[in-house]
């Protein structure tokens, strides 16, 4: 069976598109064939330059691009800073594409499995078919009935995701939607294009299986999507990964962290390319990401240092103060901080100064910056002040979602960087995950669970 398949692209996404093409070749079908076309506009055509090998690499597709007239979207409005232009293609396809169905499929996302079911499913009088978008579910019923009024339909119930979408372009261009998405380009809505089509297409909408659109996002939340309500087929969907992975949480995505649910998967499809430099650029500029996460990368820059200031007297900088501390070797650290009114305290016998006082401190002082939401505002202050760029640093903490998001796979290596950063001896024989539970028993530990937010990951693998 031959599938027509759509991705909308700007040069940003090109590298994640081609992997995204890649693993639609790699899972397709015996009996499988798919014609792929890229929609981009003059500037990405100039810079793709994958296409002619992918054609040459796999039997089982042929990728070529189309180019869209983007004078059409002039006017469309954009909510969300990572939007681009490019996301509202998908609103001009049946006047570009001869197709009478296709597939759209965001760049974001890796498929597990042949999509002939996908295509077969039978649309009737449908526009669209998709998967019910999860964050729906998982709102207050409060904030669902904002959304709704928001966009302005009658309920949320058939909401999907346009992630991923089964399209009836016969159905759309004999009643001329195209129209009527044109016509709503100026309004606000939350998420621009996505409630474009569902305000438009209401009541023509199809509800397809969960495992078409799997939010990488849920995956470590199975849990708390039961307790929501939310039902078990869907929960097992996210459990056995198969279909489509949708990488759609910007701080999470596999080209920002390699520790996050699923995120193994995308690296997979993507080291097919290893060769190439916009694989290794991303590889290197997540492995420096990374290694930020690593207690020992503060130790090796602090070690260098005789004076460290941290940056903000807040709870991570007090975390930064108690871990600096247990470095060995005999430092002079202080904190600095702003607000008069925390200044001239002592914590841990660390006292917190003014930044003219440290600055009146003899030799060099290394700064820590602990603030996580003023981090570029402080480090352009203290470069402004003449302090060179390599005795600034900013220290990126571990937080919640950190931890909430962490694929189980890297559970031992993270408890072993918390012991290592804590000083905690494992016994003779004890493994760090038997540590772990006795920093759930003890009540010396208790501020552990805390710092490590350790009911969010830890807790929930020794449920039943």
């Amino acid at each position: 069976m031959r599938i027509p398949i759509v991705f909308a692209t700007d040069k940003n996404y090109l590298f994640y598109t081609c992997v995204a093409i890649t693993s639609l070749a790699e899972h397709a079908a015996k009996d499988t064939t798919y014609s792929i076309f890229i929609l981009m506009d003059e500037e990405t055509q100039e810079a793709v330059n994958w296409i002619e090998r992918l054609n040459q690499t796999y039997q089982k597709i042929w990728v070529e691009k189309v180019l869209v007239d983007t004078k059409a979207l002039v006017n469309a409005t954009i909510c969300n800073n990572h939007v681009t232009k490019a996301t509202f293609y998908r609103l001009l396809l049946d006047h570009m594409l001869l197709e009478e169905k296709c597939i759209y499929l965001d760049s974001d996302i890796i498929v597990t499995e042949d999509l002939t079911e996908l295509y077969q499913i039978e649309l009737g009088e449908n526009y669209l078919a998709g998967c019910r978008d999860i964050w729906i579910d998982r709102m207050s019923t409060e904030q669902r009935e904002n959304r709704r009024l928001k966009i302005g339909i009658l309920s949320m119930d058939s909401y999907i995701n346009a992630g991923v979408l089964v399209m009836n372009l016969k159905k759309i261009r004999d009643d001329q939607v195209q129209t009527k998405f044109l016509n709503h380009l100026e309004k606000k809505y939350p998420y621009e294009d996505q409630d474009i089509l569902n305000v438009c297409c209401y009541g023509k909408i199809l509800r397809i299986p969960q495992k078409w659109n799997l939010f990488t996002l849920f995956m470590g939340q199975i849990q708390e999507m039961r307790e929501e309500g939310i039902g078990e087929k869907i929960c097992q969907a996210f459990i056995k990964k198969s279909g489509i992975l949708h990488y759609a949480t910007p701080f999470i995505r596999p080209w920002e962290r390699y520790c996050c649910w699923a995120n193994k998967e995308w690296w997979g499809m993507a080291s097919i390319w290893k060769e190439e430099k916009e694989y290794q650029l991303i590889k290197e500029k997540v492995e420096q990401l990374e290694q930020q996460y690593t207690w020992q990368y503060y130790v090796n820059r602090c070690r260098r240092y005789q004076k460290i200031c941290i940056f903000g007297f807040t709870r991570y900088g007090k975390e930064l103060c108690r871990w600096v501390q247990n470095i060995e070797g005999n430092r002079e650290i202080y904190f600095c901080d702003n607000n008069k009114e925390k200044q001239g305290i002592q914590y841990h016998g660390v006292p917190v100064y003014s930044l003219d006082e440290i600055r009146r401190k003899q030799g060099t002082v290394f700064f820590l910056i602990a603030s996580q939401g003023k981090k570029e505002e402080i480090k352009d202050l203290l470069l402004d002040l003449g302090i060179e760029e390599k005795n600034i640093l900013w220290y990126q903490a571990k937080t919640r979602e950190y931890y909430e998001y962490l694929d189980n796979r890297y559970y031992q290596k993270e408890l072993e960087e918390i012991a290592y950063k804590e000083g905690y001896c494992l016994q003779k024989g004890e493994t760090a995950y038997e540590a772990a539970r006795k920093w759930f028993l003890l009540p010396e530990y208790q501020g552990w669970k805390e710092i490590y937010y350790l009911e969010k990951w830890i807790g929930k693998e020794w449920e039943g």
